[in-house]
């Protein structure tokens, strides 16, 4: 049986040094406390913006930790990062692009000026005020590989035994079993059934995320029959604010946004499209394999209908809503910038994991090596997601219509090329009739004479003031247009 939206939704219950030279600005570090502005300013920022997503708290690729001076010191996997005074330091030589497997930040090198800056820092002893008791040098801060292969989300799939509890009357399922379980290991006991007018409060704001009216109230509390609550969950789960509160869920995981963000921001004019796409799917309890599906290959798939067709399409916005700096202007690093943002939330949304990491080396734990990376890689560099230009754009495409709205645009298109079609003919008839060429806005004007009543030109008319005699903006009526400079003052 394939799992639906929402039956899986159901289911989620520093040393004084000597003076240094800093080659890009000619700054002397006399002092501790030079040192210390030096790191505020030139060092730290850099960590935040560069390094501290990769090898911070939340996450040590590597085994490196770069948010205080004890994580750098004890280091990751390839041993410590800095050894204060060596110019050889490991971290220097990432920045440096000293080692092709070994290039770090993998987005692209840092300025010059700020890879002096960090081996000036170095040099001077990689004064560092952040301290992290937590971590220690002689303690790593991630566990062995063989600890992290045993972790839970990377062992097989497997049944346990259902325990043993001691209120036998408690539990109606296998999972009440495992729950009331931890509470007797905890010396805890399960508190007493909710009241009905709680009950409804609580199943109102899990399934649909607003609070009963008083008249959904007064219903339920006097509905004395056995189904009452089986039937309060089907009416929920069939309101359409149910795809609304648990569609905000998914949208998170999948950024979704109303702009890209990154660089200029660009407006996704049809954005609301694939939300209505995520509200849709979860009110019509579309099984889970075809909505993620979609949402990767939409585009590829057969359809029944244009109402399938257009769904698949928007489905595939998941791909493209990403915070892309679409102004770049090296086009090939654009291109995998968004492929390994589309790779990063594949990864989480469907995984529940950052694969990301393999675009410069193999996982350390779960089975995903850097191979595995490009070959997917691959897959979506070979999709065509931007057009080209200063400012690029992402891939558009039209949507498939009903065969009434088709005829109908057909219709207004047919239209359009007539209209234009009579439009260039009285313009060759307007130009019979007196338009004169040689004016300064490059086309054609109509000689005041030709005209009926009394015409009077700038030709003839005296100016008084400055004017000027446009260069891109065509006559109306003989040979000039004149404008007054378009001077504010």
């Amino acid at each position: 049986m394939v799992p639906t939206l929402q039956w899986m939704l159901q289911r989620i219950a520093s040393v004084a040094v000597s003076a240094i030279l800093v080659g890009f600005c000619s700054t002397v570090i006399a002092d501790e406390a030079d040192t210390l502005e030096f790191f505020e300013k030139q060092i730290r920022p850099t960590l935040i913006a560069e390094c501290v997503r990769c090898h911070g708290s939340e996450k040590q690729q590597g085994g490196l930790n770069l948010e205080s001076r004890n994580g750098w010191s004890s280091g990751g996997d390839s041993g410590p990062a800095i050894v204060p005074g060596d110019d050889a330091s490991l971290l220097l030589r990432a920045i440096s692009y000293e080692d092709p497997e070994l290039e770090m930040p993998p987005r692209g090198k840092l300025p010059e000026h700020t890879i002096e800056a960090f081996r000036a820092w170095i040099a001077a002893g990689a004064t560092d005020p952040r301290a992290d008791d937590r971590i220690s040098d002689a303690d790593p801060v991630t566990p062995t590989v063989d600890q992290g292969r045993s972790f839970w989300s990377f062992r097989p799939v497997a049944t346990p035994d259902v325990p043993e509890v001691e209120n036998v009357g408690w539990p109606r399922t296998d999972i009440d079993r495992f729950v009331l379980s931890r509470l007797e290991h905890s010396g805890l006991s399960p508190v007493e059934d909710a009241d009905a007018a709680t009950l409804l409060r609580r199943l109102h704001y899990d399934l649909i995320g607003i609070p009963p009216t008083p008249e959904q109230i007064k219903t339920f509390l006097s509905d004395r029959s056995p189904t009452a609550y089986d039937d309060l969950v089907d009416r929920l789960l069939d309101s359409h604010y149910f795809g609304q509160r648990w569609g905000r869920h998914w949208l998170d995981v999948v950024r979704f946004a109303e702009s890209s963000g990154g660089g200029r921001t660009l407006l996704f004019p049809d954005a609301w499209r694939y939300r209505d796409y995520v509200v849709d799917s979860l009110n019509e309890d579309l099984p889970y394999d075809q909505f993620l599906t979609e949402q990767i290959a939409g585009d590829l798939l057969d359809a029944d209908d244009w109402q399938q067709k257009q769904r698949q399409i928007v489905a595939t916005a998941f791909l493209l809503l990403g915070p892309i700096n679409y102004e770049m202007q090296d086009k090939d690093i654009l291109e995998m910038d968004v492929v390994d943002e589309q790779l990063d939330t594949i990864g989480k949304a469907l995984m529940g994991m950052t694969i990301g990491c393999a675009r410069c080396h193999d996982h350390k734990f779960d089975p995903i090596p850097t191979h595995d990376y490009y070959a997917m890689a691959g897959i979506l560099k070979g999709t065509k997601s931007l057009v080209h230009s200063n400012v690029s754009k992402w891939h558009t495409v039209d949507l498939p219509l009903s065969p009434a709205d088709e005829s109908a645009l057909k219709l207004q298109q047919q239209r359009r090329r007539e209209i234009k079609q009579r439009l260039g003919e009285a313009t060759r008839q307007w130009r019979d009739a007196g338009g004169k060429p040689e004016n300064k806005g490059g086309d054609a004007s109509i000689d005041p004479d030709a005209l009926l009543g009394m015409v009077l030109d700038d030709i003839v008319a005296e100016r008084v003031g400055l004017w000027t005699e446009s260069t891109s903006i065509p006559g109306f009526v003989g040979a000039h247009y004149i404008h007054d400079g378009t001077d504010s003052k």
